[in-house]
């Protein structure tokens, strides 16, 4: 799947999740909800820096998604993008 923005500027800020990459060091990532997507990246001097993004689906609760999120995450740094089964990331990944 390629990589898109996500429209963020009604988002709800959901906090930080870290997430170990595979030389122990701590990665941290501002989450953020819309109506459709969890988007995950970075905050700087101008503004959210998206770093990719998980597609909500209807059955699933903010919670479920969240840890889907979390767990592709954690696959990415220990084992490469090939290997994610939900997120979506940009380049600077």
């Amino acid at each position: 799947m390629n990589w898109k923005a996500i429209d963020t500027s009604n988002a709800r800020y959901l906090g930080v999740i870290e997430i170990e990459d595979g030389d122990g060091d701590l990665s941290p990532f501002e989450v953020l909800e819309t109506d459709t997507h969890i988007v995950f990246g970075g905050m700087c001097n101008v503004g959210f820096i998206e770093s990719g993004h998980i597609e909500r689906e209807d059955y699933e609760s903010i919670d479920e998604t969240l840890q889907e999120m979390h767990e592709d995450l954690q696959v990415y740094y220990r084992d490469g993008v090939q290997y994610v089964s939900r997120i979506v990331c940009n380049e600077r990944m």
